[in-house]
């Protein structure tokens, strides 16, 4: 709730003053004063000139509001109320300071005096924060379990406006948690297309066609998170274990078909099976590392059968040497190549990208 009471403090900026007398300069110079002390979290500041501000422009409604944000920061609620009031008092027409009130409600868990509230802030059709009024709304309703009305409201606030970017990631979160990913995609995918993908984004939307069973696209947006210069550490962490469980459902799909061969195999004579089961010396054994190198890993999975059919084909599709399985922990994983040095490691890495083919590197 914090984060979009801040949202609301922003936009008392836009708000063209009433009083015009000798003492502007003065009162100005203290609501800015307070301005800059709030948005630093300084609210004891912020409040001491907010205060200073009202009692040079009492007749003007935002140095009101702005000293009830304040008060509302320091949970001293009370005087917020007052604040919010005195502001409606001035001018009834100021409907951020309505919207405020109604987010003041909510925070004191008043929820029927919220509702109302809020319901007031929406029917006033030339406020031009609507959206913020539905989202507060939203979070009202999901505090008492209306999940209906939460989602209607949290989908109107997005309606309103496209770009308020916590409410669309709200949303899609909402969709996440109730198994509708078909839903949850299409969020994302709006905010991709309205500018706004970042590597949270691409990976929560890697994770949804993960769900959807789209493993391509899904490796697509995993591609752009590890490429993204702005991607942190623990964020390319989690796409790698997301590329892990998208490469192993992959494999895991794609040996489907062989099951009736595998059954198949089952009812051969004994003799003929104990000569199937003669694996190939190269296919015989996991090989375990001796000594540490850096290597590419393009896949894990949870049997052996499934990492030497991913090796297989690496091998014979792509031409590439020296792929291998390393068990560890029950874990079976495919790996590229032995290096010395990172940087020749990261060289073959791009080369595999350029094939469409995607894996990160370990030292082991």
């Amino acid at each position: 709730m914090r984060k979009f009471t801040f949202l609301i403090f922003l936009f008392i900026f836009s708000c063209a003053p009433k009083q015009e007398d000798v003492s502007k300069s003065q009162w100005q110079y203290f609501y800015d004063l307070g301005m800059s002390s709030y948005i630093a979290k300084n609210y004891s500041e912020a409040i001491a000139n907010f205060f200073r501000a009202t009692q040079l422009a009492p007749q003007e409604p935002k140095v009101w509001n702005a000293l009830g944000l304040a008060y509302m920061e320091v949970q001293e609620y009370q005087k917020a109320e007052s604040a919010f009031l005195r502001a409606l008092q001035v001018d009834k027409t100021y409907t951020e300071a309505k919207l405020n009130l109604g987010v003041l409600y909510y925070k004191q868990k008043d929820y029927e005096r919220a509702i109302r509230v809020l319901r007031d802030v929406i029917e006033d059709e030339a406020f031009p924060q609507k959206h913020m009024a539905f989202y507060s709304l939203a979070k009202v309703y999901q505090a008492i379990d209306r999940k209906e009305d939460y989602l209607a409201n949290l989908r109107k606030a997005v309606a309103y406006n496209p770009m308020f970017i916590d409410a669309q990631l709200e949303l899609a979160q909402l969709y996440e948690g109730e198994g509708d990913y078909a839903s949850a995609k299409e969020v994302y995918q709006r905010l991709i297309n309205n500018g706004m993908g970042n590597p949270s984004i691409y990976l929560s939307l890697a994770g949804v066609e993960y769900k959807l069973g789209d493993y391509t696209s899904a490796k697509e947006y995993i591609r752009k998170v590890l490429e993204d210069r702005q991607t942190t550490s623990q964020f390319k962490s989690r796409a790698y274990e997301l590329l892990s469980l998208v490469l192993i459902a992959e494999q895991s799909r794609q040996s489907t078909p062989r099951l009736l061969e595998r059954e198949e195999k089952q009812q051969e004579p004994a003799s003929e099976k104990n000569r199937s089961n003669q694996v190939k010396p190269q296919e015989a054994e996991v090989l375990k590392p001796a000594m540490k190198f850096y290597r590419i890993q393009l896949g894990a999975f949870s049997s052996a059968t499934s990492a030497r059919a991913w090796r297989d084909r690496l091998e014979k599709e792509l031409n590439l040497k020296d792929v291998s399985v390393v068990e560890s922990a029950g874990i079976f994983r495919v790996f590229y190549g032995r290096y010395e040095s990172r940087e020749e490691a990261m060289r073959q890495l791009e080369k595999l990208r350029s094939m469409n083919l995607y894996g990160f590197i370990v030292y082991e």
